[in-house]
């Protein structure tokens, strides 16, 4: 469960890589990369992605480097990764999982309330805190992926402990002080709650400049 010590804790970290510009930088994926792969994510309504929309375009605009920040149509909520970054997915893999979620929509009575920005070194978030509403889900889909793999599931189907949006990842390695201020003075700003959102089986495609959301599959 996402609690306000383990986002305090990602923060602190966090806070010095910004000020001292030694952020992690995310490159493009490759085949087999752990991050980038196929998952199951939360999309957020209308007045949630507004409100993390105008975050994303106040730090958007006090960055010193170039980042990749989020767009509307694709923020979301990991609630887990699948599988590691495929250019190509195959189809009897997202057939696995759409029949997979499918049958666990009794799990799916999420509930989110997303208060304040964090952060680690590889970018900022809109936290998340769900009261273990979406552990279930999260144990669930970590089986479907063992199922898929002889039993063991791919390392980064691993059983999350946070619920954070997204909303920008570095590109480079630069101190970002006024980017660390603003995250600072929004730490506690309210971001609306997730209690109806759109379940759905997403991939991710590299752009020039970023990476955007392809959704395979929704719930609901």
């Amino acid at each position: 469960m996402a609690t306000g010590v383990k986002y305090d804790s990602l923060w602190k970290e966090a806070h010095r890589s910004f000020n001292r510009g030694t952020l992690r930088v995310d490159h493009a994926p490759v085949d087999g990369d752990a991050r980038w792969g196929l998952s199951l994510v939360l999309l957020p309504p209308a007045h949630v992605a507004d409100a993390v929309s105008a975050a994303a375009a106040g730090i958007g605009g006090l960055y010193a480097g170039a980042h990749h920040i989020y767009n509307a149509a694709d923020l979301h909520l990991t609630v887990t990764s699948l599988e590691p970054y495929r250019d190509k997915v195959a189809q009897t893999t997202i057939e696995h999982y759409v029949d997979a979620v499918e049958r666990a929509r009794d799990l799916l009575d999420v509930n989110v309330r997303l208060v304040g920005l964090g952060g680690s070194p590889s970018g900022v978030f809109v936290q998340g805190f769900d009261n273990e509403t979406l552990l279930p889900i999260r144990r669930q889909m970590r089986q479907a992926a063992a199922d898929l793999h002889d039993g063991v599931a791919p390392p980064m189907a691993f059983v999350r402990d946070t619920a954070h949006i997204s909303i920008s990842v570095h590109r480079e390695a630069v101190p970002e002080p006024w980017a660390a201020e603003y995250v600072q003075r929004h730490r506690r700003t309210g971001f609306g709650d997730i209690m109806e959102a759109t379940v759905a089986l997403a991939r991710y495609r590299a752009t020039e400049h970023s990476m955007s959301v392809e959704v395979l599959h929704t719930v609901r």
